[in-house]
């Protein structure tokens, strides 16, 4: 029996490494996979929480516009993407200077961490909102280093299926975590529930530390040296591109990704800002909203490592702009739903498209980063990330007050222009 279940381990193993998971990268997807479940236990606790608190610091209107509940809580949500989006690029630079990964890494968990439980004791709007700021830096020191480090560790012939199951481990957590953040609420209370995604979080760092290897600025896996530029230029060190990149193709690809990125994440996060008009229409707890949010990346979860493997074979660039062209209609008729099953499959369909961007477009700018720049280069596409995340729920709730379809129905469209943009710009880098 023993000798069975260790031949059948082996060959899971031998498995997952053709299709380009390693242990180092298992090891690291795992532990962000426990962080991200940490992390997205606070998603259904922001609306409450900031209806909860006294000392308002909102006015009655800006330029004209009503400040409603929902733009208050989608300015809340996104000052952490604000504050990401500042501090990334700059911290992903930092870590090329340096030249080291994984410190950065761990340092900005542990202080991810200690955010996570000053919610708890947040007492005024104006502390909470820096709360969700400082939690924007800390995320900030991490994640650049975080994605050079899967970059440093996977290789281009596999990449799509390494970047998909990566992104796959750390989706299940943000999956699960924004329900299960709504159950704990509902039975113990928002402390019991901030104080858990900090411990897990602290967990994960330990499992990073003793199982994941450091990977230096400059150490790519031999075969990177090999790769070149689809217009035959290698992706070496020559003269940077406003201080970031190698040649003009470079840009422009990241360029692409970026809007790409950044459109698609207006679409998944404008609803954040629409929580209570959507508890209004399906009658249900925070855990029900925590469905409703997670759903997506749950069914993102099951295609994203499927769709990864595929882009090895098929090419990325058709995954990344067939997800986009999908993802337009599905957000813009969520302005549309009126119960929780719509909303459920919407967002549950929004998901599948969004596995056919998100791990092939990590996969392109590992591609086409440079090992010595990857930090920085890398962090470009997570800003656009973190920009997206952050101004899908202002701009939701700033155009809130025209009509419960206005935010989706503007988010479908800024989808579109994502869609030329990807089409447009991004251009595949081809193996010599």
């Amino acid at each position: 029996m023993g000798t069975n279940v260790q031949g059948l381990r082996r060959r899971f193993e031998a498995w997952l490494d053709g299709h380009g998971v390693s242990r180092e990268l298992f090891a690291l997807s795992l532990a962000q996979s426990i962080a991200a479940f940490g992390g997205g236990l606070v998603i259904p606790m922001l609306a409450p929480l900031l209806a909860g608190l006294p000392d308002p610091m909102f006015p009655e209107s800006v330029l004209g516009l009503p400040v409603t509940t929902e733009l208050q809580v989608g300015v809340l949500f996104s000052m952490f993407g604000i504050t990401r989006s500042i501090l990334q690029i700059p911290m992903g630079r930092l870590s090329d200077r340096v030249g080291v990964r994984r410190p950065f890494l761990e340092v900005g968990m542990l202080l991810s961490a200690v955010t996570l439980y000053l919610y708890s004791v947040a007492g005024t709007v104006g502390v909470l909102v820096s709360v969700r700021m400082a939690q924007g830096a800390a995320i900030a020191i991490s994640t650049p280093a975080l994605m050079a480090l899967v970059e440093g560790i996977t290789e281009h012939r596999s990449r799509g299926g390494s970047m998909g199951f990566f992104s796959s481990m750390r989706t299940l957590g943000w999956g699960l975590g924004p329900i299960v953040g709504g159950v704990i609420a509902d039975a113990y209370g928002l402390t019991a529930a901030f104080a858990t995604g900090a411990l897990l979080t602290v967990l994960a760092v330990g499992m990073i530390h003793l199982t994941v290897p450091e990977v230096r600025a400059g150490e790519g896996t031999p075969e990177e040296t090999e790769e070149t530029l689809a217009d035959g230029g290698h992706a070496g060190h020559g003269s940077l591109i406003l201080g970031t990149f190698t040649s003009r193709q470079q840009a422009t690809t990241f360029l692409g990704l970026g809007i790409a990125m950044a459109t698609l994440m207006m679409g998944f996060a404008a609803v954040v800002a629409m929580e209570n008009p959507i508890l209004e229409r399906i009658g249900g707890s925070k855990a029900g909203f925590g469905l409703v949010f997670a759903i997506t990346t749950l069914t993102r979860f099951g295609f994203q490592f499927p769709i990864g493997i595929a882009s090895d074979d098929y090419g990325r660039k058709p995954f990344i702009v067939g997800g986009l062209l999908v993802s337009a209609p599905l957000v813009a008729l969520m302005g549309f739903a009126h119960s929780f099953v719509e909303f459920f499959v919407l967002r549950g369909l929004l998901g599948v498209a969004l596995a056919g961007v998100i791990a092939p477009a990590y996969a392109v700018a590992a591609d086409v980063a440079d090992d010595a720049l990857s930090g920085q280069q890398m962090a470009v596409l997570m800003t656009a990330f973190s920009v997206g995340f952050a101004f899908g729920p202002i701009v939701a709730g700033a155009v809130a007050f025209k009509g419960f379809a206005v935010p989706f129905l503007l988010a479908g469209a800024l989808t579109v222009v994502g869609t030329v943009g990807a089409w447009w710009f991004v251009d595949e880098p081809q193996a010599a």
